[in-house]
């Protein structure tokens, strides 16, 4: 229909003006050492040394050589600006991290979040956040266990985020999901 068409028009101009503002934006003096990378490392506690047994999977959106070192970075999408809590991603920045330690055997300089903003006069933002710490590595292995034991006890625990949109479960076991 005319507005299905319409709707994939500014969808279409909001992406370019996204894309545009962002390479206007872009540190100048940065260079790109990896763009969508996907890295695997096997899930080794760096404070016991043992292996859990499975890899970790993930894909790196980018990765930028700068004087300090190698900086990760993540893409989000926002209808507004504000500032990302740092918590919110602390899981996806250390898995990060440690995917960038364990695969390529090299350490992070920094994390940055970049924030494209789509408002009328689309915008981003860079978030810089340290490079992870033994207490970053220290949470994110205590959160993988917690959901291996979990696993392993055959208790399914409702943790709702963005990965819920690719599950196959979301309309069957979360809906279901009371709390036991």
């Amino acid at each position: 229909t005319a507005a299905d068409l319409f709707e994939k028009l500014q969808k279409k101009q909001q992406a370019i003006g996204l894309v545009t503002t962002y390479v206007a934006q872009a540190p100048p003096e940065e260079t790109p050492r990896a763009v969508e990378v996907a890295l695997e490392a096997p899930l080794v506690d760096p404070e016991t040394g043992e292996n859990l047994g499975i890899p970790l999977v993930g894909i790196i959106d980018l990765i930028v050589a700068d004087a300090a070192g190698f900086i990760v970075v993540d893409f989000k999408t926002s209808a507004r600006s504000s500032e990302p809590l740092e918590v919110v991603h602390e899981i996806q920045l250390s898995c990060y991290a440690y995917l960038l330690r364990a695969a390529l055997g090299e350490e992070e300089a920094g994390l940055e979040i970049r924030s494209l903003i789509k408002t009328k006069t689309p915008k981003v933002q860079f978030h810089r956040y340290p490079a992870r710490t033994d207490v970053h590595f220290c949470r994110l292995f205590a959160a993988i266990r917690e959901y291996l034991d979990a696993l392993d006890r055959g208790r399914f625990v409702f943790r709702p985020g963005f990965g819920c949109s690719m599950c196959d479960f979301r309309e069957s076991h979360c809906r279901q999901w009371a709390g036991a």
